[in-house]
């Protein structure tokens, strides 16, 4: 958590964000012939609402817990995404959705989202992600522990275990998540109550399945930008890129400098 005399710099920083996303919001939602054009039914909406509550169900199975993780738990999440990922691709093309196209998988402009977009996206939440997360925090007390993936990284120091993390956090999670939240869930939801509610409904599911409640404010915001991006872009390599980024940078401060990760 990010000591209080870091709150102005935060302030600061999203004060000068705020400067440009006027801009680069408007510039998100202003291509909406490019989105994905998909025959969403009532099967779809079935099946995507089903796998939310799973998910949420089983973040409130593990919110009152308070044992530690360890490695099995982490390979079987592994697995556990990987076999999600099977069964939603292999019921999108049951369904006789082709998941290229309705994901926007050959993502024409691809330099410009990797090398300026995505990264434009994250420096540019950021400050309100971390703003709003440590707000969180303080709120929750001192004694409050972070994330149980954050918490194994802190203490386990192995390579395996380390491995173990990336794989989960730069692969398995945001490709899933992705799937599920911003290209399934979300592009129903905003086939059929538009961008507004597909935007803020599905962002807070995302922070709801991840079961930490300090956490539900940055994740959040987190989601928002997740699905603005994906409206830029009209492809979901971006929100999966920009999931795997915020990640990877977690995974760097578990690392490198465990106070602040904590």
């Amino acid at each position: 958590m990010l000591a209080l005399s870091s709150f102005p710099f935060l302030a600061v920083a999203g004060l000068i964000s705020v400067v440009f996303l006027r801009r680069a919001i408007p510039a998100a939602l202003s291509r909406p012939g490019e989105f994905p054009v998909v025959p969403w039914g009532w099967q779809d909406a079935v099946f995507s609402g089903g796998l939310a509550a799973f998910f949420i169900a089983m973040a409130a199975a593990s919110a009152g817990r308070s044992e530690k993780i360890g490695l099995h738990a982490v390979v079987a999440g592994f697995a556990l995404y990987a076999a999600l990922m099977v069964l939603i691709v292999g019921f999108l093309v049951f369904r006789g959705i082709d998941p290229i196209a309705a994901f926007g998988l050959r993502w024409r402009g691809w330099e410009r989202g990797i090398f300026v977009i995505v990264p434009g996206a994250l420096l540019l939440s950021l400050p309100f992600i971390f703003l709003a997360q440590n707000l969180a925090y303080l709120i929750s007390g001192p004694e409050t522990a972070p994330q149980a993936i954050v918490t194994f990284l802190l203490e386990n120091r192995g390579w395996k275990e380390r491995a173990a993390v990336a794989a989960v956090a730069l692969l398995a999670a945001p490709v899933t998540e992705e799937l599920v939240f911003r290209g399934c869930i979300y592009g129903i939801v905003r086939k059929n109550a538009g961008r507004l509610a597909a935007v803020l409904g599905t962002s807070v599911v995302f922070a709801l399945i991840h079961g930490h409640v300090p956490s539900l404010p940055g994740l959040f915001v987190l989601a928002v930008a997740l699905a603005l991006v994906y409206e830029r872009t009209a492809s979901l390599w971006a929100p999966v890129c920009l999931h795997a980024a915020f990640n990877g940078l977690t995974i760097v401060a578990a690392i490198f400098w465990p106070d602040f990760a904590k």
